[in-house]
């Protein structure tokens, strides 16, 4: 079957100045051709000046991600055709929120930054017992999902938060740190967390939930923040907006029942920095949207909601 493949490129030594632009390319594929098998054809029968990254053809690597219609996958295992069927198209593009060095080929050097900065290795506090640690079942998977990264940089790409603050930590760095964090034989856990509870960490994730969409590995990095901001209230790291944020929402629920909106911005950001926000409260109120505070009794069955909060803080 013959499509046409279009691939956004960049030519850096070009006189646009690696402006990009969409070529096309017809290919004859046949079932089960990858989109990493495609690009390799392209390279070798019609243009080998064409630019993109391999390596294990397993899904091992992650060198060869990439976006395809749209959405960032691995090319090595992304079949051309069930994306042909679904979209009538082909169009692929170097990864979002990075860099582009050359066609496919974008620079990750911020990603590998980030990775370094959370020191992605054990940091026990003592040497390991005569014979080893012994690590039980649900040890290891307790940081089973997050020994899965393979640092390909998809859910870094797909991520709204990197888009908006390319400092932000990123869900690849996150997921690294809780898999150290949540691991028994780890003594820097505390100063882990203290790294990553300030700006451009973890309380800035939008929670968008593109990364456990996207990941190829299944290792939800959106789910390891979230887990690494119960370590982090646990530690008693809440002097941050996040923190404020969730303390205020479970004293709403206990106090009355309800989410109370209206207080949020006050618990949250402290009075002084919610002065700022009130030209916003202004435009909320003239368009009948300024939440007001509840001033009415707790709902019905309220001691049942406590009950559960109590049954909760006790378990934990």
């Amino acid at each position: 079957m013959r499509i046409k493949v279009k691939i956004k490129r960049c030519d850096p030594t070009g006189r646009g100045g690696c402006e990009p632009y969409l070529q096309a390319y017809d290919v004859d594929v046949k079932e089960g051709m990858t989109i990493l098998e495609t690009l390799m054809w392209i390279k070798e029968n019609l243009d080998g000046t064409l630019s993109f990254r391999r390596s294990c053809r397993s899904a091992i690597c992650g060198s060869c991600a990439l976006v395809v219609n749209g959405t960032p996958k691995l090319a090595c295992k992304t079949q051309i055709l069930r994306e042909y069927e679904g979209a009538r198209e082909v169009v692929l593009s170097p990864l979002s929120n990075f860099r582009v060095i050359k066609d496919l080929v974008v620079d990750l050097s911020p990603l590998w930054d980030k990775i370094g900065r959370i020191e992605p290795w054990l940091q026990p506090g003592s040497e390991p017992p005569e014979g080893g640690w012994i690590i039980t079942k649900d040890e290891v998977e307790r940081i089973d999902r997050e020994s899965r990264c393979i640092l390909c940089g998809i859910c870094n790409s797909g991520c709204n938060s990197q888009e908006v603050d390319p400092e932000f930590i990123g869900p690849s760095a996150a997921a690294k740190v809780y898999r150290f964090v949540g691991d028994v034989r780890e003594d820097g856990k505390r100063r882990r967390l203290e790294r990553v509870s300030g700006p451009h960490g973890i309380w800035d994730c939008s929670r968008c939930v593109m990364c456990n969409e996207y990941c190829p590995k299944r290792v939800e990095p959106m789910t390891s923040i979230e887990k690494l901001r119960v370590e982090a209230i646990r530690e008693g790291l809440v002097d941050n907006a996040g923190a404020r944020h969730v303390e205020a929402l479970v004293d709403s629920v206990n106090r009355v029942g309800r989410l109370d909106e209206a207080v949020y911005t006050f618990r949250s950001l402290g009075f002084l920095r919610s002065i700022g926000m009130i030209p916003l409260g202004i435009r909320l109120e003239l368009h009948g949207k300024m939440p007001l505070p509840h001033i009415f009794p707790a709902i019905e069955g309220i001691e049942e909601v406590r009950e559960l909060i109590r049954a909760v803080e006790e378990e934990e």
